[in-house]
Protein backbone atom coordinates (compact mmCIF):
# COMPACT_ATOMS: atom_id res chain seq x y z
CA UNK A 1 0.00 0.00 0.00
CA UNK A 2 2.85 2.41 0.82
CA UNK A 3 4.31 1.91 -2.67
CA UNK A 4 0.93 2.42 -4.37
CA UNK A 5 0.34 5.66 -2.43
CA UNK A 6 3.71 7.08 -3.50
CA UNK A 7 3.08 6.17 -7.13
CA UNK A 8 -0.25 7.97 -7.07
CA UNK A 9 1.32 11.17 -5.69
CA UNK A 10 4.20 11.00 -8.19
CA UNK A 11 1.82 10.46 -11.11
CA UNK A 12 -0.26 13.44 -10.06
CA UNK A 13 2.81 15.67 -9.79
CA UNK A 14 4.14 14.69 -13.21
CA UNK A 15 0.79 15.31 -14.88
CA UNK A 16 0.43 18.74 -13.20
CA UNK A 17 3.80 20.08 -14.49
CA UNK A 18 7.12 20.69 -12.69
CA UNK A 19 7.21 24.44 -12.89
CA UNK A 20 3.90 25.00 -11.12
CA UNK A 21 4.09 22.15 -8.57
CA UNK A 22 4.73 23.26 -4.98
CA UNK A 23 7.38 21.46 -2.99
CA UNK A 24 6.34 17.98 -1.80
CA UNK A 25 5.51 18.10 1.89
CA UNK A 26 6.92 15.71 4.44
CA UNK A 27 3.57 13.90 4.63
CA UNK A 28 4.19 12.42 1.20
CA UNK A 29 7.44 10.74 2.22
CA UNK A 30 6.92 6.93 2.47
CA UNK A 31 8.57 6.55 5.83
CA UNK A 32 6.25 9.17 7.40
CA UNK A 33 3.03 8.32 5.57
CA UNK A 34 2.54 4.86 7.14
CA UNK A 35 1.48 6.05 10.62
CA UNK A 36 -1.14 8.37 9.11
CA UNK A 37 -2.90 5.69 7.00
CA UNK A 38 -5.39 3.51 8.97
CA UNK A 39 -4.96 -0.23 8.58
CA UNK A 40 -7.04 -1.74 5.76
CA UNK A 41 -7.97 -5.35 5.41
CA UNK A 42 -9.06 -5.07 1.83
CA UNK A 43 -6.88 -3.36 -0.79
CA UNK A 44 -8.69 -0.80 -2.97
CA UNK A 45 -9.88 -1.93 -6.38
CA UNK A 46 -7.71 -1.09 -9.36
CA UNK A 47 -10.21 1.32 -10.95
CA UNK A 48 -10.29 3.38 -7.77
CA UNK A 49 -6.49 3.68 -7.82
CA UNK A 50 -6.45 5.26 -11.29
CA UNK A 51 -9.69 7.24 -11.49
CA UNK A 52 -8.78 9.72 -8.73
CA UNK A 53 -12.36 10.81 -7.96
CA UNK A 54 -11.16 13.42 -5.44
CA UNK A 55 -8.33 15.94 -5.60
CA UNK A 56 -5.80 16.12 -2.76
CA UNK A 57 -5.65 19.47 -1.05
CA UNK A 58 -1.91 19.75 -1.76
CA UNK A 59 -2.10 18.65 -5.40
CA UNK A 60 -2.90 21.12 -8.26
CA UNK A 61 -6.07 20.33 -10.17
CA UNK A 62 -5.50 18.61 -13.49
CA UNK A 63 -8.64 20.06 -15.04
CA UNK A 64 -7.22 23.62 -14.85
CA UNK A 65 -3.62 23.59 -16.12
CA UNK A 66 -1.49 26.59 -15.17
CA UNK A 67 -0.99 29.36 -17.77
CA UNK A 68 1.56 28.66 -20.48
CA UNK A 69 3.87 31.33 -19.13
CA UNK A 70 4.08 29.51 -15.83
CA UNK A 71 5.07 26.27 -17.59
CA UNK A 72 8.12 27.92 -19.23
CA UNK A 73 11.41 27.19 -17.46
CA UNK A 74 12.81 30.26 -15.68
CA UNK A 75 15.91 30.32 -17.93
CA UNK A 76 13.78 30.91 -21.03
CA UNK A 77 12.49 34.25 -19.77
CA UNK A 78 13.70 37.24 -21.82
CA UNK A 79 16.80 38.73 -20.16
CA UNK A 80 16.75 42.30 -18.97
CA UNK A 81 18.07 44.83 -21.46
CA UNK A 82 21.66 45.85 -20.68
CA UNK A 83 22.63 49.42 -21.70
CA UNK A 84 25.38 49.62 -24.32
CA UNK A 85 28.91 49.89 -22.94
CA UNK A 86 30.37 51.88 -25.80
CA UNK A 87 30.35 55.03 -23.66
CA UNK A 88 32.72 53.31 -21.24
CA UNK A 89 35.21 52.79 -24.06
CA UNK A 90 34.98 56.23 -25.60
CA UNK A 91 38.05 58.42 -25.86
CA UNK A 92 36.40 61.00 -23.61
CA UNK A 93 35.71 58.43 -20.89
CA UNK A 94 39.31 57.24 -21.07
CA UNK A 95 40.60 60.79 -20.83
CA UNK A 96 42.25 60.67 -24.26
CA UNK A 97 41.65 62.36 -27.61
CA UNK A 98 41.58 59.14 -29.64
CA UNK A 99 40.73 55.59 -28.61
CA UNK A 100 43.58 53.03 -28.56
CA UNK A 101 42.14 51.50 -31.74
CA UNK A 102 42.23 54.87 -33.50
CA UNK A 103 45.77 55.50 -32.34
CA UNK A 104 46.92 52.18 -33.85
CA UNK A 105 45.27 52.49 -37.27
CA UNK A 106 47.58 52.48 -40.33
CA UNK A 107 48.38 55.93 -41.74
CA UNK A 108 45.54 57.45 -43.73
CA UNK A 109 45.87 59.10 -47.12
CA UNK A 110 46.04 62.64 -45.72
CA UNK A 111 48.58 61.59 -43.09
CA UNK A 112 50.79 60.10 -45.80
CA UNK A 113 50.43 63.37 -47.70
CA UNK A 114 51.85 65.27 -44.70
CA UNK A 115 54.86 62.94 -44.65
CA UNK A 116 55.41 63.42 -48.37
CA UNK A 117 55.20 67.21 -48.02
CA UNK A 118 57.68 67.17 -45.13
CA UNK A 119 60.20 65.15 -47.17
CA UNK A 120 60.43 67.96 -49.72
CA UNK A 121 61.80 70.29 -47.02
CA UNK A 122 64.08 67.97 -45.01
CA UNK A 123 67.68 69.09 -45.29
CA UNK A 124 66.89 72.76 -45.91
CA UNK A 125 69.11 75.11 -43.86
CA UNK A 126 67.73 77.30 -41.05
CA UNK A 127 65.57 80.20 -42.23
CA UNK A 128 65.71 79.08 -45.86
CA UNK A 129 63.26 80.73 -48.25
CA UNK A 130 60.93 78.36 -50.11
CA UNK A 131 57.80 78.54 -52.22
CA UNK A 132 55.09 75.94 -51.72
CA UNK A 133 52.07 75.92 -54.03
CA UNK A 134 52.81 79.49 -55.04
CA UNK A 135 53.17 80.83 -51.51
CA UNK A 136 56.43 81.97 -49.91
CA UNK A 137 57.65 80.71 -46.54
CA UNK A 138 60.68 81.30 -44.33
CA UNK A 139 61.72 78.00 -42.75
CA UNK A 140 61.97 79.07 -39.16
CA UNK A 141 59.99 77.08 -36.58
CA UNK A 142 56.38 77.85 -37.47
CA UNK A 143 57.27 78.69 -41.06
CA UNK A 144 58.39 75.08 -41.57
CA UNK A 145 55.17 73.76 -40.03
CA UNK A 146 53.04 76.10 -42.12
CA UNK A 147 54.88 75.22 -45.35
CA UNK A 148 54.40 71.47 -44.80
CA UNK A 149 50.66 71.81 -44.28
CA UNK A 150 50.38 74.21 -47.22
CA UNK A 151 51.67 71.38 -49.37
CA UNK A 152 48.22 69.85 -48.71
CA UNK A 153 46.46 73.17 -49.46
CA UNK A 154 45.94 73.77 -45.73
CA UNK A 155 46.63 77.29 -44.50
CA UNK A 156 47.11 77.04 -40.74
CA UNK A 157 47.98 80.76 -40.61
CA UNK A 158 44.54 81.90 -41.81
CA UNK A 159 43.50 83.17 -38.35
CA UNK A 160 46.88 84.44 -37.18
CA UNK A 161 45.69 88.05 -37.36
CA UNK A 162 43.06 87.31 -34.69
CA UNK A 163 45.55 86.35 -32.00
CA UNK A 164 48.67 87.83 -30.42
CA UNK A 165 52.13 86.48 -29.70
CA UNK A 166 54.43 84.47 -31.91
CA UNK A 167 53.31 82.08 -34.62
CA UNK A 168 53.34 79.06 -32.30
CA UNK A 169 50.96 80.74 -29.86
CA UNK A 170 48.68 81.84 -32.69
CA UNK A 171 48.44 78.29 -34.04
CA UNK A 172 47.91 76.99 -30.50
CA UNK A 173 44.99 79.40 -29.95
CA UNK A 174 43.47 78.53 -33.33
CA UNK A 175 43.42 74.84 -32.40
CA UNK A 176 42.40 75.39 -28.79
CA UNK A 177 39.25 77.30 -29.71
CA UNK A 178 38.22 74.37 -31.90
CA UNK A 179 38.90 71.67 -29.27
CA UNK A 180 41.65 70.11 -31.37
CA UNK A 181 44.42 70.01 -28.73
CA UNK A 182 45.34 66.81 -26.88
CA UNK A 183 48.09 65.07 -24.92
CA UNK A 184 47.79 61.44 -26.08
CA UNK A 185 51.01 59.51 -25.61
CA UNK A 186 50.55 57.99 -29.07
CA UNK A 187 49.67 60.79 -31.53
CA UNK A 188 48.84 60.37 -35.22
CA UNK A 189 51.05 61.32 -38.18
CA UNK A 190 50.12 64.85 -39.14
CA UNK A 191 49.53 66.09 -35.59
CA UNK A 192 51.33 69.33 -34.81
CA UNK A 193 53.51 69.39 -31.66
CA UNK A 194 53.78 72.40 -29.33
CA UNK A 195 56.71 72.78 -26.91
CA UNK A 196 57.35 75.18 -24.02
CA UNK A 197 60.49 76.90 -22.72
CA UNK A 198 62.70 75.90 -25.64
CA UNK A 199 64.55 79.19 -25.54
CA UNK A 200 64.71 82.32 -23.42
CA UNK A 201 62.22 84.52 -25.24
CA UNK A 202 62.39 87.44 -22.80
CA UNK A 203 66.14 87.21 -22.33
CA UNK A 204 65.77 87.30 -18.55
CA UNK A 205 67.26 83.87 -17.84
CA UNK A 206 63.88 82.53 -16.69
CA UNK A 207 63.27 79.25 -18.50
CA UNK A 208 59.94 78.24 -16.97
CA UNK A 209 57.67 81.07 -18.08
CA UNK A 210 58.12 80.99 -21.84
CA UNK A 211 55.22 78.84 -23.04
CA UNK A 212 54.57 77.79 -26.63
CA UNK A 213 57.95 78.61 -28.13
CA UNK A 214 58.46 75.84 -30.71
CA UNK A 215 56.48 73.57 -33.04
CA UNK A 216 56.95 70.49 -35.21
CA UNK A 217 54.87 67.79 -36.89
CA UNK A 218 54.51 64.08 -36.05
CA UNK A 219 55.61 61.74 -38.86
CA UNK A 220 55.53 58.32 -37.17
CA UNK A 221 55.28 56.59 -33.77
CA UNK A 222 57.05 53.40 -32.65
CA UNK A 223 55.40 50.79 -30.42
CA UNK A 224 57.64 51.86 -27.55
CA UNK A 225 56.17 55.36 -27.77
CA UNK A 226 59.06 56.99 -29.61
CA UNK A 227 57.68 59.77 -31.81
CA UNK A 228 59.51 60.84 -34.96
CA UNK A 229 58.84 64.48 -35.76
CA UNK A 230 60.00 67.02 -38.31
CA UNK A 231 60.91 70.55 -37.30
CA UNK A 232 63.43 73.32 -37.89
CA UNK A 233 66.48 72.79 -35.74
CA UNK A 234 67.98 76.20 -34.99
CA UNK A 235 71.47 75.02 -35.93
CA UNK A 236 70.86 72.21 -38.43
CA UNK A 237 67.75 73.27 -40.30
CA UNK A 238 64.75 71.08 -41.21
CA UNK A 239 65.29 67.58 -39.87
CA UNK A 240 63.69 64.57 -38.16
CA UNK A 241 64.21 64.05 -34.42
CA UNK A 242 62.57 62.04 -31.63
CA UNK A 243 60.44 62.38 -28.50
CA UNK A 244 59.03 59.80 -26.09
CA UNK A 245 56.33 60.88 -23.63
CA UNK A 246 56.44 57.56 -21.78
CA UNK A 247 60.02 58.35 -20.73
CA UNK A 248 60.30 62.13 -21.17
CA UNK A 249 63.47 62.62 -19.13
CA UNK A 250 65.50 59.83 -20.77
CA UNK A 251 67.65 60.64 -23.79
CA UNK A 252 68.55 57.06 -24.76
CA UNK A 253 67.00 53.76 -23.77
CA UNK A 254 68.88 50.68 -22.54
CA UNK A 255 69.76 49.67 -26.11
CA UNK A 256 71.20 53.07 -26.90
CA UNK A 257 68.25 54.20 -29.03
CA UNK A 258 67.74 57.96 -29.02
CA UNK A 259 64.18 58.43 -27.75
CA UNK A 260 64.32 62.11 -26.73
CA UNK A 261 66.31 64.60 -28.77
CA UNK A 262 67.67 67.77 -27.23
CA UNK A 263 65.17 70.60 -27.61
CA UNK A 264 65.68 73.55 -25.23
CA UNK A 265 68.79 75.63 -25.86
CA UNK A 266 70.96 77.63 -23.49
CA UNK A 267 69.97 81.19 -22.69
CA UNK A 268 73.16 82.39 -24.38
CA UNK A 269 75.83 80.87 -26.56
CA UNK A 270 78.13 78.67 -24.49
CA UNK A 271 75.83 78.89 -21.48
CA UNK A 272 74.73 75.97 -19.32
CA UNK A 273 72.15 73.51 -20.64
CA UNK A 274 68.66 74.12 -19.20
CA UNK A 275 67.47 71.77 -16.45
CA UNK A 276 64.68 70.59 -18.76
CA UNK A 277 66.11 70.28 -22.22
CA UNK A 278 64.83 67.05 -23.78
CA UNK A 279 61.91 67.10 -26.21
CA UNK A 280 59.64 65.04 -23.96
CA UNK A 281 60.50 67.16 -20.94
CA UNK A 282 59.35 70.46 -22.46
CA UNK A 283 56.33 69.06 -24.31
CA UNK A 284 53.09 71.05 -24.12
CA UNK A 285 50.51 69.36 -26.37
CA UNK A 286 49.54 68.05 -29.80
CA UNK A 287 47.08 69.61 -32.23
CA UNK A 288 44.86 67.73 -34.68
CA UNK A 289 45.32 69.92 -37.75
CA UNK A 290 44.05 67.25 -40.13
CA UNK A 291 40.88 66.98 -38.10
CA UNK A 292 40.23 70.59 -39.15
CA UNK A 293 41.36 70.23 -42.76
CA UNK A 294 38.02 71.44 -44.08
CA UNK A 295 38.45 74.61 -42.04
CA UNK A 296 42.04 75.22 -43.14
CA UNK A 297 41.57 74.21 -46.77
CA UNK A 298 42.28 76.87 -49.41
CA UNK A 299 41.41 76.64 -53.09
CA UNK A 300 44.77 77.18 -54.74
CA UNK A 301 43.09 77.95 -58.04
CA UNK A 302 41.82 81.18 -56.48
CA UNK A 303 45.19 82.26 -55.09
CA UNK A 304 47.05 85.10 -56.79
CA UNK A 305 50.82 85.41 -56.81
CA UNK A 306 52.51 84.13 -53.67
CA UNK A 307 49.27 84.24 -51.66
CA UNK A 308 50.56 86.78 -49.13
CA UNK A 309 53.87 85.22 -48.16
CA UNK A 310 55.16 88.53 -46.79
CA UNK A 311 52.32 88.62 -44.26
CA UNK A 312 53.26 85.12 -43.13
CA UNK A 313 56.86 86.17 -42.50
CA UNK A 314 55.73 89.02 -40.26
CA UNK A 315 53.48 86.68 -38.25
CA UNK A 316 56.26 84.17 -37.69
CA UNK A 317 58.79 86.40 -35.97
CA UNK A 318 60.26 85.40 -32.61
CA UNK A 319 59.94 81.65 -33.22
CA UNK A 320 62.83 79.44 -32.19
Amino acid sequence: MKRVGCLLVLAALLMAGCASTPPVTTTSRPEQAAPQVPPQTTPPAAPQATSQPEQRADTPAQASPPPAAADAPPETAEPAQVPPRSSLLSAEALGIYRTPEQQQEPPRKDELAVIASAKTLIGKPPDAKVTVNGKGFTLDCIGTVSAIYYGLSLDVTKDFSIYTGNGVNRLYMTLKERDALHTDKYPRPGDVIIWDNTWDVKGDGDRVHDPRTHAGIVLAVDEDGTIYYVHENLYKGVMIETMNLLRPTVARDERGKLINSGMAIASKAGGPKPAHSLAGDVFNCFGDVLGLKDYFYVDLAQQDGDGGGAQVDVALTADR
